[in-house]
């Protein structure tokens, strides 16, 4: 009876999805017509191309170069002092060596933390700036669909196949 039931409902599923999709290609009850207009928009290409994606990452760039400069500078002296350590334990006065050994230690500590803290800095800038480019070609994407009476538009990744007639990235890449 379970089995049944499961097979009447896939049997209306598949039936009302068959009478809808029928009903897209005719006249509406309203009377308009149900003609869809589809864009497909490849959001890549658009970023690839998109000017605000450049300048965003020009800044950044600007940004965060200072703070990777003093990583640099540290990660050298850690190696440094690192290869003294190597070199010299076996000469130095055991003073010397646990001096060294801590330098060596907080350095080290010192450059992960300091790593880790540019790093998330860098995530969290880049992702508001991908935020800002984003909502700029999403307001490009609505205005193409207003002015271009579109009904729906995809994403080119979201979909088995488009047609290059129905692709709008170019225009949106005009628009930017």
């Amino acid at each position: 009876m379970k089995k049944f039931a499961i097979a009447v409902a896939t049997a209306s599923l598949l039936f009302g999805t068959a009478s809808f999709a029928a009903s897209a290609s005719t006249q509406t009850a309203s009377g308009a017509s149900s003609n869809l207009v589809i864009g497909v928009i490849d959001l890549g290409e658009v970023l690839k191309n998109s000017p605000q994606m450049k300048l965003a990452a020009d800044q950044l760039k600007k940004e965060f170069k200072p703070r990777q400069e003093k990583i640099i500078k540290v990660r050298n002296q850690f190696q440094k002092d690192q290869e003294k350590l190597k070199r010299d334990a076996s000469v130095m006065s055991q003073a010397d060596l646990q001096s060294l050994q801590a330098k060596v230690s907080d350095e080290n500590r010192d450059l992960q933390r300091m790593q880790e803290d540019y790093m998330q800095d860098l995530q969290s800038a880049q992702q508001q700036s991908m935020q800002k480019v984003l909502q700029k070609i999403d307001g490009i994407v609505q205005k193409i669909a207003t002015d271009g009476h579109y009904d729906l538009i995809l994403q080119r990744n979201t979909v088995a196949f488009a047609s290059p007639r129905i692709d709008i990235t170019q225009d949106v890449i005009k628009q930017q």
